[in-house]
């Protein structure tokens, strides 16, 4: 393959994809980003790329490159600097060991002649740069609250995609736009639309929740839903079973059950490059 691109993610499918999930994914998302009909952010190159994933994991020969292309990628990134490598490598334990040679010298000399009147406190040189490893995202800390226990009334205009995916924009935002491959942090709450029972909620936690859109990690129906949210705005998705657990549900979420979540969000931690 000329490109090592992840179309399992592209897709929002798993690498054990089933044929039927792979094209259930292309037809769901081709509509979603229609350049014709979709409002979407960066529609036309999504479409591409959707286009160009669904060409490569239909056909068996193209998907079994992708698979040994994914496969290469992480266990060179796996075997990148292993110890054994370099303690294998006589040059390079000889050089280690004349550097540390060298710099107890160095530490020597300094203690000795370095200090006024014996003070044996060691010399610092200001100009030396010190390093500081740039840390990762930062998920906002909050403080718990307590969420409804049925979904609120809200106002605002609707609308309902061809998947069967409706949302309402009850609070839009006027911060930045997110898209997929944003990593986000958002505050949730759910509930069941048959009964308005709450089963989830991200409210009374101690930080928000983050999620990477398009990585896979979350239900199709957030991963539909997310995009074209504005930095604090609210959005009320009523999820068919379909694009959530479907007929076998999972923990208190009975199978073929409709989902309401109202999502807050928070902020966009990091841009998709």
């Amino acid at each position: 393959m000329a490109e090592n691109k992840d179309y399992y993610a592209i897709l929002q499918v798993s690498r054990n994809a089933t044929t039927e999930e792979i094209e259930a994914a292309h037809e769901r998302l081709s509509r979603l980003y229609d350049p014709e009909t979709s409002r979407k952010p960066r529609a036309a190159q999504r479409h591409a790329e959707v286009q160009a994933a669904f060409a490569a994991l239909s056909d068996r020969t193209k998907r079994r490159e992708v698979d040994k292309d994914l496969r290469a990628g992480e266990v060179a990134v796996a075997g990148a600097g292993r110890p054994s490598d370099f303690l294998a490598n006589r040059y390079v334990v000889a050089g280690a060991l004349t550097l540390v040679a060298g710099v107890i010298a160095i530490l020597g000399i300094i203690i000795v002649f370095g200090g006024d009147g014996g003070d044996d406190e060691l010399v610092v040189d200001p100009t030396v740069a010190v390093t500081t490893p740039t840390p990762g995202p930062t998920v906002p800390a909050q403080t718990p609250g307590v969420a409804d226990e049925s979904p609120p009334d809200i106002t605002g205009e609707g609308e309902v995609l061809e998947s069967g995916l409706a949302y309402v924009d009850f609070a839009p935002g006027t911060g930045d736009v997110a898209e997929i491959g944003d990593t986000v942090a958002v505050n949730y709450t759910g509930w069941l639309q048959d009964t308005g029972e709450l089963f989830d909620s991200s409210i009374s936690r101690p930080s928000t929740f983050q999620v990477i859109i398009g990585a896979g990690s979350v239900i199709p129906g957030w991963e539909e839903g997310l995009p074209g949210m504005a930095e604090d705005g609210s959005r009320r998705l009523i999820i068919p079973a379909d694009l959530a657990y479907g007929e076998t549900g999972q923990g208190t979420i009975p199978g073929g059950a409709t989902l309401i979540f109202d999502i807050t969000l928070v902020d966009i931690l990091v841009k998709a490059p």
